[in-house]
């Protein structure tokens, strides 16, 4: 004859409630991989190659209004582990961002306007720093609490989170789907006060199988900020690596050269100053 619940004595109901919360809490830890072997996962499963040249479509909405979208063509160009170069020419500017062995320098316009690395160019980092080792110290570098490990749930997808206990979103985290440790969400900077509308983030879509590398399409931000869309990949082409030379881009674009010259009605400021201003917040 079974015995109900109730009838048990109070300190037997205690301890099998003990040893279910026990159990439970055994289970789901047992699923939760230490954060270092999460990023080797994904690192593998990425693939390995020597060198990748992309060429991609990016759109930038600089507003709500789809007539204030910007669409601009874009190739960006690794050599794997540590530089990167990403190049657009359009009717508003060119710009040129180069990083290598953590240097950084951005040209637009034949003018250096910037030695570091915006939140924008961040994407790339689970690319380029492509071991454990290395992604793990950039995730460190950045923010992003590589000790912690756990799982949770985005828009219905089951993930591993790294750098934060779930439901948690007050830290930097990054997010490997559960099955294929591919990475679908990058907090990069949460909102302040737990504001969703304040957070800036990177969604990883439509992996796409280039010979044993897989590359992404992404969008950014809960607001539509950005899109790239992929058009091609070329796996280990050969790059020269003068093009990623830092030092010689400074050299090459000192900082505050000649003024350009101005209009009337401006201020002081001329038509190509504005536009290389505008332009160069697009990137900030």
């Amino acid at each position: 004859m079974k015995q109900r619940f109730s009838e048990i004595s109070p300190c037997s109901q205690f301890l099998i409630f003990l040893l279910a919360v026990t159990i439970s809490a055994s289970v789901a830890t047992a699923y939760v991989l230490h954060p270092l072997h999460l990023l080797e996962l994904m690192t593998s499963e990425m693939g390995q190659a020597e060198s990748l040249m992309v060429y991609q479509k990016l759109v930038v909405n600089e507003s709500e209004l789809p007539e204030q979208t910007i669409t601009l063509q874009e190739t960006v160009m690794y050599i794997f582990p540590d530089a990167f170069r990403s190049e657009i020419t359009s009717n508003i500017a060119q710009r040129i961002h180069v990083v290598d062995r953590g240097r950084s320098a951005t040209i637009i316009d034949a003018k250096l306007v910037a030695d570091r690395e915006g939140d924008f160019d961040r994407y790339k980092d689970l690319f380029l720093y492509n071991s454990r080792d290395l992604l793990d110290a950039r995730l460190r570098q950045i923010g992003v609490e590589t000790s912690i490990s756990s799982l949770g749930k985005h828009q219905g997808r089951i993930g591993y989170v790294i750098g934060a206990q779930f439901p948690d979103e007050l830290a930097p985290q990054l997010w490997l789907d559960k099955n294929t440790f591919k990475p679908f969400r990058w907090l990069l900077r949460p909102g302040a006060d737990g504001d969703p509308s304040g957070a800036l983030e990177v969604r990883y879509y439509g992996w796409r199988q280039f010979e044993k590398i897989w590359y992404p399409e992404f969008y950014q931000g809960e607001n539509l900020l950005r899109t790239i869309l992929v058009q091609d990949v070329k796996v280990n082409p050969r790059l020269d690596g003068q093009l990623f030379d830092v030092r010689r881009l400074r050299a090459q674009y000192p900082r505050g050269g000649a003024q350009l010259p101005a209009r009337p009605d401006s201020g002081g400021q001329s038509d190509v100053q504005e536009t290389v201003e505008r332009f160069q917040r697009l990137f900030e």
